[in-house]
């Protein structure tokens, strides 16, 4: 019971503090960068989700019933096991396979729980690599499209942009309460890219052939609904979050993916080996401290 309490509070811990302070989980994550950044991203990646895998199968233990989940098993293979030895009788078949499908059930219900509690840590992980090592910085020469997207009741010609020097605006595009610039990077260096409504003003940084730590696509003043919208799988580890008063929604600024190894790069693929690395190590590991998955 002392093991199921840490292992929940430390989960909940890691939730807490990547919403209310965000900062300190940023700066642990800079400081691994910093010291084994040298690996590069792949093999970064890759070791962090190694070692989640490891905490996994630490802590999976003490938020799921082990001895309900080797019962809930046995049951399973009893049934396969009928059905392959009376394979030619017919309703000893339809028992087992009822039988199975619903001992399956169970076992899944089984690890609903121990999931729900270990996704707050998976999540903050996969955040944190996403802002580090999804994204590249723009090239000189390179056109990008800036979107930004304003609360109801703002119209977008009523908005005024601050291009900087290091940006040349192609064209300004408005729609409703969206303003859309297509903009072309004419220089390296940080590019603080300006909104003003009203005395209230909302920037983005450009990014362009610098070498900095984090990057992030968006940013916004409703996180959790654009992560809900698939529209943000960073929430609060790449770009600060804006007021919910905020005359801006969102400003969207699209890095292209930076590669990641054999893969294309960007949050799916930073995704996908994480949960490959993470689950493999983790089961592999499984026999040897002895537990029931």
């Amino acid at each position: 019971m002392i093991g199921t309490l840490i292992v929940i509070a430390i989960c909940a811990g890691l939730a807490g503090v990547g919403y209310f302070a965000p900062a300190i989980l940023n700066s642990v994550f800079n400081l691994l960068d910093m010291g084994l950044g040298w690996m590069g991203p792949f093999l970064m990646v890759t070791l962090v989700s190694a070692l989640t895998g490891v905490l996994f199968i630490l802590a999976f233990p003490h938020v799921s019933a082990q001895g309900w989940i080797v019962a809930v098993k046995d049951r399973i293979k009893y049934n396969l096991l009928g059905i392959r030895i009376f394979q030619d009788d017919m309703p000893t078949v339809g028992k087992g396979v009822v039988g199975s499908m619903g001992w399956n059930l169970g076992y899944i219900s089984l690890n609903i729980l121990p999931m729900i509690v270990l996704a707050a840590p998976f999540m903050v992980i996969w955040f944190q690599l996403n802002a580090l090592y999804a994204y590249k910085p723009a090239e000189v020469g390179q056109e990008l499209q800036v979107v930004a997207e304003f609360r109801e009741g703002i119209q977008a010609y009523e908005v005024e942009v601050a291009v900087p020097a290091g940006l040349e605006l192609i064209q300004r595009g408005n729609t409703r309460n969206k303003v859309v610039l297509n903009v072309r990077a004419t220089n390296d260096g940080t590019q603080d890219l300006v909104f003003k409504h009203q005395g209230q003003e909302v920037n983005k940084l450009v990014e362009v052939g610098t070498d900095t730590r984090r990057l992030a696509r968006l940013r916004t003043s409703d996180p959790f609904g654009n992560f809900v919208a698939q529209k943000d799988p960073i929430l609060f580890f790449g770009d600060d979050v804006l007021p919910a008063s905020s005359f801006v929604k969102t400003i969207t600024v699209p890095y292209a993916n930076a590669p990641l190894g054999f893969m294309d790069g960007g949050e799916i693929s930073i995704m996908l080996w994480f949960i490959v690395v993470s689950m493999v190590v983790g089961f592999g590991l499984k026999g040897v401290f002895g537990v029931e998955i």
